[in-house]
């Protein structure tokens, strides 16, 4: 996969991941998942991405094989119900298990609007981003953090597409940081819990594909630098070659 594709892939999934754990799903994203529910088949197939991801596109892509297009209300009202269980409390109000809240400061440290909150809503201004006002979670919720890693992918593609490499370095080295940071250090215990808790095979199979995106994404990342350092070279290669060219045509005119 070329430098651009696999920046293209990891804004996709992680735009994604967002939106499912950002709110129920609604009637427009359930049925475009059942008309791209093949590109859940094709990944599932794919032997070079973490058997975990592969694991997760297959009970991703079976149970939107199974559903019955004429009885979505009721399928939506299944979703709504886990997803109320695992990111709003539910399950933990009622039996004391399951998860507290879907943000980095409630994993960390039990409460909420805690330290990581200040931290990423710092990175988020730094990087031009505020809160929609209409979100009324926290800015360390697991949908923002996954939405700004969806953000820098896109910024990191832009300065690709005009060849800006230092920028893109850079790019690179924030969301490394934020992985490390911040991701890393309590989502994939969230995932766990997503995988544990949920009802729906739905909600099980997109933590495995999170969780096996938060296993392999530095190592990704850290591939993705190495790209850039090469391309920079090439690219500077190219260029002086293209002036000793231009240059050597004068002298011989």
């Amino acid at each position: 996969m070329d430098l651009e594709s696999s920046l293209k892939a990891r804004q996709n999934i992680y735009a994604f991941l967002g939106r499912v754990f950002e709110k129920e799903i609604d009637d427009d994203f359930l049925r475009a998942l059942i008309s791209n529910k093949e590109a859940f088949f094709k990944s599932s197939l794919d032997s070079s991405i973490n058997p975990i991801i592969r694991e997760g596109a297959r009970e991703l892509y079976n149970y939107l094989s199974e559903l019955d297009e004429g009885k979505l209300e009721k399928v939506k009202l299944e979703l709504a119900a886990d997803y109320a269980s695992l990111f709003l409390g539910v399950l933990h109000a009622s039996e004391g298990v399951g998860i507290i809240h879907p943000s980095e400061s409630a994993y960390l440290t039990g409460f909420l609007y805690q330290e990581p909150r200040d931290e990423v809503r710092k990175l988020y201004l730094d990087n031009g981003l505020v809160k929609s006002p209409q979100f009324k979670e926290p800015e360390d919720h697991i949908a923002l953090e996954l939405y700004f890693m969806a953000h820098l992918c896109r910024k990191a593609l832009r300065a690709l597409k005009s060849r800006k490499t230092e920028e893109l370095s850079s790019n690179l080295e924030t969301q490394m940081e934020f992985l490390e940071k911040h991701l890393l250090k309590w989502a994939p215990k969230l995932m766990d819990d997503v995988i544990r808790y949920a009802e729906t095979a739905f909600y099980r199979g997109v933590g495995k594909i999170a969780k096996g995106l938060l296993e392999t994404d530095k190592d990704q990342i850290e591939k993705l630098a190495r790209s850039i350092e090469a391309f920079h070279n090439n690219d500077s290669f190219l260029d002086h070659r293209g002036r000793r060219q231009v240059e050597n045509w004068k002298k011989t005119r």
